[in-house]
């Protein structure tokens, strides 16, 4: 058994293996519609992660329940931004290499102001393809795919990125990686890319 601790303190209890999400449908749907990750024990997941307590913390009630603190995130929260931004940068990722060939994939981080994402291109993208790049991701968002993340071992991950024909990433993993035992990709539909998220759910 899990028991959820809110910010208001209120306890709450859960069978394990539930999510975030299971949480806020638990509280309200409301609440389940327009969160879009949480805080998990002061950490950042997404919202359909199970939610994993420290197995230091037990409480009065069950030697066999485990306390875990959940704050859930939603857009009025100030780091609701960063992760629609980050999110938006695969979106973009994934409209520029349904527009283009043999796009190679760097880095998509946020900034201060927004996002970007570095390509690899044979001919460099200018303003002229922003409004076919911002047409796509339209269709992207419109069409509400959901962020997967899947976690897989170094070895794997070195295959995937190899078959993808994503040669910048296969230098990641063996070099700025290269200490790393697991890593993760998050896929939306056909488009997939290693990254340690966090993500909206879709």
């Amino acid at each position: 058994m899990l028991i959820v601790i809110l910010p208001d303190g209120s306890r709450r209890e859960f069978d394990d293996g539930v999510s975030a999400y299971d949480v806020a449908a638990g509280i309200s749907g409301g609440l389940a519609r327009a969160a879009i990750a949480a805080e998990v024990d002061g950490e950042l997941r997404d919202l359909h992660a199970t939610l994993v307590a420290d197995a230091g913390k037990t409480a009065g009630t069950s030697p066999a329940a485990r306390e875990v603190s959940v704050r859930l995130i939603t857009k009025k929260d100030p780091e609701a931004l960063g992760i629609m931004r980050h999110s938006a940068a695969h979106v973009m990722a994934q409209a520029v290499m349904r527009l283009h060939k043999g796009v190679g994939l760097a880095f998509g981080p946020t900034t201060a102001t927004g996002f970007y994402y570095d390509f690899q291109l044979d001919k460099p993208l200018s303003e002229e393809d922003f409004p076919a790049i911002e047409a796509e991701m339209a269709k992207i968002v419109a069409a509400d795919e959901r962020f997967e993340r899947m976690i897989v071992p170094r070895a794997k991950a070195l295959e995937m990125c190899r078959e993808l024909g994503q040669k910048l990433k296969v230098e990641h993993i063996e070099t700025g990686l290269a200490g790393e035992e697991t890593l993760s990709f998050y896929r939306q539909g056909e488009f997939l890319d290693l990254c340690r998220g966090k993500h909206i759910p879709s």
